[in-house]
Parts: C-alpha cells; sequence; structure tokens
C-alpha cells in the first residue's frame, strides 16, 4: 500500500500462477502428484500457484520450478518463460517502490547535541541522587542484613577455640553471645570463641542504626578427640 492506496498488478491475461493452477486442475493432478514426478516441494508449486512468492526461494531457483513445472504439465516453455519474465519484472518494481515507501516513513535519526548531551547527564545525575537517597532509607528503616559465613549450624568440633565469621551492613552494631564484636568497611566481622564440651549455642545480633535488628543462632557441639575415639570404638 503507497499513500493510502493499494497497489495491484493490472492483469491483461491470466497470470503465471493461474496457468498453471488451471492446467494442473484439468489434468486432475494433486500438489502430491506434481511433487512425485516433478521432485519440486508440493509447498512451492503452491506458492508458485498462489503468487506467494516471499515463500519461494531465490528467482534462479524458481526459473527451474517454472520449467519443470511446465514440463509436467505440458505447457509450451516459450509461454510460460514469457510469464515467468512479466511477473519478476513485475515483482521486482514492486519490492523497489516498497523499498522507497518505507524509508520514507522511517523517523528521522536523533542527532545528539551538546545540548542534548548535559540533558541526559542531569537526568543521569538525578536518578543517581534518587537512587542512594532511596537505599540509604531502605538501609536505615530495614532490618540490617545477616550472614554467617562460618561455621555452619550444627557442626561438631574436636577443638575447644572456633572462629566465627560473616557479613553483614555497615554501621551496624555486632554482638556474639551479647559481646561486641567490630565490623569492618566492608561489613566483614570475624570473632573467636571458647567452647565449653558438649553443645554450646552462639547467637549473633546485628543491629542498626534505628534499633533495627536481626539475629541468627548456631549450635555447635565440641567433641574431644578422645571422646570422638569413644564413640568409633562403642560403635
Amino acid at each position: 500500500m503507497i499513500n493510502g492506496f493499494s497497489k495491484k498488478k493490472i492483469e491483461t491475461g491470466p497470470t503465471l500462477g493461474d496457468l498453471f493452477k488451471q492446467t494442473r486442475q484439468k489434468k486432475e493432478a494433486s500438489f502430491e502428484d506434481a511433487e512425485l514426478h516433478t521432485k519440486i516441494r508440493a509447498k512451492y508449486l503452491e506458492a508458485l500457484e498462489s503468487g506467494n512468492w516471499e515463500n519461494l526461494p531465490a528467482p534462479v531457483y524458481v526459473r527451474g520450478f517454472v520449467l519443470s513445472y511446465a514440463k509436467y504439465l505440458e505447457i509450451d516453455k516459450t509461454e510460460i518463460l514469457k510469464l515467468f519474465s512479466e511477473e519478476l519484472s513485475w515483482r521486482k518494481t514492486d519490492r523497489i517502490q516498497s523499498f522507497v515507501y518505507k524509508n520514507k516513513l522511517q523517523p528521522k535519526k536523533l542527532l545528539i547535541t551538546p545540548k542534548l548531551i548535559g540533558y541526559a547527564m542531569m537526568i543521569l545525575a538525578i536518578s543517581s541522587m534518587f537512587g542512594y537517597i532511596y537505599f540509604e532509607v531502605q538501609k536505615f528503616a530495614g532490618n540490617p542484613s545477616l550472614k554467617i559465613v562460618s561455621p555452619g549450624n550444627n557442626a561438631i568440633y574436636d577443638s575447644d577455640s572456633i572462629a566465627i565469621d560473616g557479613i553483614t551492613d555497615t554501621d551496624t552494631f555486632l554482638k556474639v553471645n551479647e559481646e561486641n564484636v567490630p565490623v569492618t568497611n566492608d561489613g566483614h566481622f570475624e570473632a573467636s570463641m571458647k567452647l565449653h564440651r558438649g553443645v554450646n549455642v552462639v547467637v549473633v545480633k546485628a543491629v542498626n542504626k534505628s534499633k533495627k535488628e536481626t539475629s541468627q543462632t548456631l549450635t555447635i557441639e565440641y567433641k574431644p578427640k578422645t571422646a570422638l575415639i569413644d564413640t568409633t570404638q562403642n560403635q
């Protein structure tokens, strides 16, 4: 469609597809029959008859299809090649005009100017500022994060001393069994702890400036090596 009007080919006689279709129907042959004799896939033969050139390969291959199909249907070679040339010429003209029309409809490219770059940088800076404020408010209003890296819960140790390390938010107060533990600038912490024989309960608590807290409880069992050996022998 160009400038609001549909572009149609002016028919002066049967088209290439019409001639193929009429002849095949008189021959009472199906597309499957034609495919069997011409070795051309039925979908291509159907596309030839319906004029759907978009579903066909390159014109050099289509010309071979046309000649083979014409031979099978016993259509004069000269006549069929004339119709093929007319059809091909019209298709090429239509494709060129459609290409030109589509290019006219394409929006103009955006011209990047120093002023536009300045606006973009300003928008980026404002967005970053609001993003930072939102992040800080969420961090202040919400509970602090807390992740115990080591040891794992329900762990068994044969040593009476362990190191508890993990990650939390910066500017967070951290305690392990109510003992203050320093937090580094990147949020890491580490605390040494003495274990008594048997089950030990470790409570790790993180508290932020708004007094919101997050805590985790670990159960760690201390079994000296002698106890482990006795247990193994009893089994």
